[in-house]
């Protein structure tokens, strides 16, 4: 009977000091991470191995390149995910979202009326490529760390939004003075046939256009006059 007491205790003891450990184990496992977007006008950003640029290079990464962040530092350095392994980047250059057309996804507005597909087919010199089903004609969206654009191959572009995300942000969204826009709000929730999406963004332009953007989503709704003139009725897998 002793014999067995003394297993059982053994037993208890080892759990009572195994135990801890685990839940240490899991809480660091749990650590609560952010997505970050690599936000540039041009070239890559260097990936180091520490923060600061004195730590070794190991590595580098393109525009919209999306990364786990664990933490930022005072300094200006974000400790992310590469390779596998921990690693920094400058903070100034990582931006904590992101309004890109999602390219795993087939998109359906209903505008005047009428039911429009598109879906991602590429790269176009940095931009990303969508063709409209109904058309067959292609335009661009890009994004870097002045802001959101919608284009067109071998034409124009506009700003869509103006980055860094800040309401009662104004400016020019076309090259020939076509007009201002302004952000009217960035926390919104809105739903369409296609769900509820929250943290949008509310844009005005001066003809009095409104347009609505979600989350790694995009467009997902237009009003004029108090109506709706196009809207994200479906977003479906490919």
């Amino acid at each position: 009977m002793k014999t067995l007491m003394k297993i059982a205790l053994a037993i208890i003891f080892v759990f009572s000091i195994a135990l801890p450990s685990h839940a240490l184990d899991t809480q660091a496992a749990t650590t609560k991470t952010k997505t970050g977007w690599v936000s540039l006008s041009s070239g890559t950003l260097n990936v180091r191995s520490g923060p600061g640029t004195t730590y070794k290079k190991v590595g580098s990464l393109k525009n919209n390149t999306q990364v786990t962040v664990y933490s930022q530092t005072k300094n200006g350095w974000s400790e992310i995910r590469y390779n596998n392994k921990k690693a920094y980047v400058m903070t100034k250059y990582l931006r904590m979202y992101s309004y890109l057309m999602d390219k795993t996804k087939v998109y359906t507005y209903k505008t005047d009326g009428k039911l429009y597909k598109s879906s991602y087919k590429g790269k176009y010199y940095g931009w990303d490529k969508w063709i409209s089903h109904n058309t067959k004609e292609a335009y661009l969206v890009g994004e870097d760390n002045k802001g959101l654009y919608l284009g067109w191959p071998e034409s124009e572009y506009y700003i869509e939004i103006a980055y860094p995300l800040k309401v009662g942000k104004t400016w020019d969204y076309g090259y020939e003075g076509e007009g201002t826009s302004k952000i009217k709000s960035i926390n919104g929730t809105v739903t369409t046939p296609a769900g509820t999406f929250k943290n949008v963004v509310t844009v005005k332009s001066s003809d009095g256009y409104i347009s609505y953007y979600a989350p790694n989503v995009g467009f997902i709704k237009g009003m004029e006059k108090g109506k709706t003139t196009s809207i994200l009725v479906s977003l479906v897998k490919k």
